[in-house]
C-alpha cells in the first residue's frame, strides 16, 4: 500500500521489480540493507516476490544490481529465511541461485524451522538449482550427503513450504564410505554420498 511504499520505498520498489526506481533510490542514498517490519531487506523482498524461473528477467538484473551495491545475501528475515531460500522456494532458477551464491550466499544456512536453501531446492524438485547449491558447498570445502526418509507421500509431492523440513547438520563421513541404500517397509530410506571428501574437508548430512 501507499503507506508501506512511503515508509520503505526501496524495499517496495524491489518487491515490485522496478529496476529503474531501485537505481534512482540507491543512487540517491537509500540504504541497500534496510529492513521492514518483517525483517526483509530489498534483496529478500525481491527474491520473495519471484515466481517461477525468471532467469534473464528484469528481476534477475535487479537482484544482480542490489548485490553489486553491497546487498548482504545472508541476512535473515524474522522467519530466519534468506534471499536464497526464497529463490529456491519460488523455483526462480539456477541463474538467480548462481548470482546469490557468487555473492556469498550460504546454501546451508538454516531458518527457524531447520530448513535450508538445499532443502527447499529439493522440495521444489529443482535439479538445476540444486546443482548450483551443491557446487557452492563444494567450493567452500563442504560436500553434502542427502538422506531421504519417509517417502510415503509419494516422490512427486513436495512438502509444503509452510511445513518444517528436517535440518541440515554436521556429520563426519569417511571418504571411503560406500553409498548406502536401505528399505524399511513402506517408508524407504536411502543415503547417497554425492561427492568424495578428504579428511580435512567437512560434510553435511541433509535429512529429508
Amino acid at each position: 500500500d501507499l503507506h508501506t511504499f512511503c515508509q520503505f520505498p526501496l524495499i517496495s520498489a524491489a518487491q515490485l521489480g522496478k529496476l529503474r526506481l531501485v537505481r534512482l533510490l540507491v543512487e540517491g542514498g537509500a540504504q541497500v540493507n534496510e529492513r521492514n517490519q518483517r525483517g526483509e531487506t530489498p534483496l529478500l523482498a525481491a527474491c520473495r516476490a519471484l515466481r517461477g524461473d525468471q532467469s534473464g528477467s528484469s528481476m534477475l538484473r535487479l537482484i544482480q544490481y542490489l548485490l553489486r551495491n553491497q546487498a548482504d545475501p545472508n541476512i535473515q528475515d524474522k522467519t530466519g529465511r534468506t534471499a536464497l531460500m526464497y529463490a529456491c522456494m519460488e523455483r526462480a532458477g539456477p541463474d538467480v541461485a548462481l548470482a546469490l551464491t557468487a555473492a556469498g550466499a550460504d546454501p546451508s544456512t538454516e531458518d527457524y524451522t531447520g530448513g535450508s536453501a538445499l532443502v527447499y531446492a529439493i522440495n521444489a524438485h529443482d535439479q538445476d538449482t540444486l546443482t548450483v547449491l551443491l557446487d557452492a558447498c563444494k567450493a567452500q570445502g563442504r560436500d553434502i550427503i542427502i538422506i531421504a526418509t519417509d517417502l510415503s507421500c509419494g516422490p512427486h509431492v513436495p512438502p509444503s513450504p509452510d511445513s518444517s523440513p528436517v535440518s541440515c547438520m554436521s556429520d563426519p563421513f569417511p571418504a571411503s564410505a560406500p553409498v548406502r541404500r536401505e528399505a524399511h517397509g513402506p517408508s524407504r530410506r536411502h543415503s547417497v554420498q554425492l561427492e568424495q571428501i578428504t579428511p580435512k574437508e567437512s560434510s553435511e548430512t541433509l535429512l529429508l
